[in-house]
C-alpha cells in the first residue's frame, strides 16, 4: 500500500507568533489520540517494552512510533517544534494514519503561504478533519490559503506532480464551513477548463468608470468582447504584446495603462479581476486551451487587485457547527478504550463496560493481600503477560513508575492482585492445564473480544486517578 497517498504540497511555514500555540495543539493531538513512543525499561531484571507520551527532547524534536488503538509499532516518526515540520516514514492508513492527517491539516491551516493537504494527485478535502479537530481540541480552523481558489490552482498547476489538476478538482475540496468565500478568486478559477464562455443574460455595457462596480461574472464576457473585436480588426500582435506587459504589471503600472493604452478598458478591468479572467478571454478568442495560452505567454501573473468591501462576519460565527468524536473517526462503537482520557463528562461506554466498572467497584475490596507479595516481580509478570498472552496494548511507563513508587502501599498491591484475577479468571475451568497452556491453547482464541479490551481498560483506570478513586477507592 502506498505510504505517500497523503502528503503536503508546499512549505510548512508557521508564523513565529503562532508557533507556541501550534506546538501545544500538536502535542495535545498526539496525547489524546493515543500516539506514543516506545522505549525499553528494566523491571525485575527483565527488559520490557513500554510506551510514554511523546514530548520534545533537548533539541525540540518529538519522536513517536506507536498508537495505543492500533497496537502496532511503526518506524519512528518525528515532529520538529522549531520548524513545525512532520516526518513520518511509516504512517499506514489506520489509527496512526488518521492522526498524522490531522496534524497535516493543522499545518495547512496555520501555514503562511502555499501549503496544501493532498490525496493521490489532487487536493484532499479537509472539512471532516477540521470537524474532528474542533471536537478533539476545541479549535476553530480557518483555511485562508485554500479560500484563494485561483492562487491554489495556479500553484499546484505549476508543480510537476499536479499538472493535470483542474479547477473543478480544486473546487471539490473547497472547505465552505472553514473559510470565507472570495468571489474574485472563485471567478478567476471557475470554468477555465471549459471550451465555452457563459454569456450573461444582461451583459455589461457600462462606461469605463462603471467597471469597478460591475459583477465579476459579467466582466469575463466584457473583456472577451473587447478582445474579439480587436482580433477581428487584425490587432492580434499588438494585443498580445500589450497583454504580456499588463499581466505581469503591478497595480500602479496597470492604472497607468488604463489611462494611456489603446486597450485601456482591458487594463481598467485588470484592476478588479485576477489575470486568469483576462487570459481566459484571450484563449477563447484564439480558440486555444487556457493553460496552453497561459504557458506560452510566459507570465507569472499579477496578484494585487482592488476588491469590493465584504460584509462583516466570520466562518466561525456559524451556529450549526458539526462535531465528530475521535472514537467514531477510528471506527469504534464506543469509548471503552478511552478510560485513561476520562475526565469530567461521561464517556460513551458499552453496556459491557458499564457492567464491568460496576463489578470492579463492588469486588475490588474483596481481594485479599498476600503476606509474601513482592511488587516488582509481580508487576513485571503482569506487564509481560498482557502483551504476550493477551495481545493487549503496550503498558504505559507511567503505570510502572507509579506502582514501583508505591510498592509498599496495600492499595497498590491489592490492585495488582485484582488485575491478575481478571487476567486469569477463566483458567480455573481447565485444572488439568497449566495457566500458560490454558491461555495459549484455549482461551486466547475463544475468549470474548471484550475481555481483551477490559484488560487494557483496567490498566488505563489505574493511571486515571480521579476515576480510580471513584471506582476503586484509592
Amino acid at each position: 500500500m502506498r505510504d505517500d497517498l497523503y502528503k503536503l504540497e508546499g512549505i510548512v511555514r508557521i508564523p513565529d507568533n503562532k508557533k507556541a500555540e501550534f506546538n501545544r495543539y500538536i502535542l495535545q493531538i498526539l496525547d489524546v489520540c493515543g500516539i506514543r513512543k516506545t522505549e525499553r525499561t528494566e523491571l525485575d531484571g527483565r527488559t520490557i517494552t513500554v510506551v510514554r507520551r511523546p514530548s520534545p527532547d533537548g533539541q525540540g524534536i518529538v519522536n513517536f512510533d506507536y498508537s495505543i488503538f492500533e497496537k502496532k509499532k511503526r518506524e519512528t516518526a518525528a515532529y520538529n517544534t522549531n520548524t513545525c515540520e512532520l516526518i513520518v516514514p511509516d504512517r499506514g492508513y489506520a489509527e496512526f494514519g488518521v492522526v498524522m492527517n490531522m496534524i497535516m491539516v493543522m499545518q495547512e491551516a496555520y501555514s503562511a503561504g502555499h501549503c496544501y493537504f493532498m490525496c493521490k494527485d489532487g487536493a484532499c478535502p479537509v472539512e471532516a478533519y477540521a470537524v474532528l479537530i474542533r471536537s478533539v481540541l476545541g479549535v476553530e480552523l480557518e483555511f485562508s490559503n485554500r479560500a484563494k481558489l485561483w492562487d491554489m490552482l495556479l500553484y499546484l498547476k505549476n508543480t510537476e506532480r499536479y499538472q493535470d489538476i483542474t479547477s473543478e478538482m480544486v473546487w471539490r475540496a473547497y472547505p465552505f464551513d472553514f473559510c470565507d468565500f472570495i468571489e474574485e478568486q472563485f471567478i478567476a478559477a471557475f470554468d477555465i477548463d471549459s471550451p465555452k464562455l457563459t454569456v450573461p443574460e444582461e451583459p455589461f455595457k457600462g462606461e469605463k468608470a462603471d467597471i469597478k462596480d460591475a459583477p465579476q461574472a459579467k466582466l469575463k464576457y466584457y473583456v472577451y468582447q473587447i478582445m474579439l473585436e480587436a482580433i477581428e480588426k487584425g490587432e492580434k500582435e499588438s494585443l498580445d504584446i500589450f497583454l504580456r506587459e499588463l499581466l505581469d504589471a503591478d497595480i500602479q503600472k496597470r492604472q497607468e495603462l488604463a489611462e494611456s493604452s489603446q486597450y485601456g478598458l482591458i487594463a481598467e478591468t485588470s484592476l478588479y479581476v485576477l489575470p486568469s479572467v483576462i487570459v481566459r478571454a484571450y484563449a477563447l478568442t484564439l480558440q486555444h486551451d487556457f493553460w496552453d495560452v497561459w504557458k506560452k505567454m510566459g507570465i507569472t501573473g499579477y496578484s494585487e487587485i482592488i476588491t469590493k468591501e465584504r460584509t462583516a462576519g466570520s466562518v466561525h460565527d456559524k451556529e450549526d457547527k458539526k462535531y465528530l468524536s475521535f472514537y467514531k473517526a477510528i471506527q469504534r462503537d464506543n469509548e471503552d478504550e478511552f478510560i485513561e482520557f476520562w475526565e469530567d463528562g461521561n464517556l460513551r461506554f458499552s453496556d459491557n463496560m458499564k457492567e464491568r466498572l460496576a463489578d470492579w467497584k463492588k469486588h475490588f475490596r474483596e481481594t485479599r493481600l498476600e503476606e509474601d507479595f513482592r511488587m516488582e516481580p509481580f508487576l513485571a509478570q503482569i506487564v509481560i503477560d498482557l502483551k504476550q498472552d493477551w495481545g493487549c496494548r503496550l503498558t504505559d511507563q507511567e503505570f510502572i513508575t507509579e506502582f514501583m513508587e508505591h510498592r509498599e502501599d496495600d492499595d497498590y498491591k491489592r490492585a495488582l492482585l485484582f488485575y491478575r484475577e481478571l487476567m486469569d479468571q477463566d483458567t480455573r475451568y481447565f485444572p488439568e492445564l497449566t495457566r500458560k497452556q490454558a491461555i495459549q491453547w484455549v482461551l486466547r482464541n475463544n475468549r470474548d473480544r471484550f475481555e481483551f479490551t477490559a484488560m487494557s481498560a483496567f490498566q488505563s483506570l489505574l493511571i486515571n486517578h480521579r476515576h480510580r478513586y471513584e471506582i476503586l477507592g484509592f
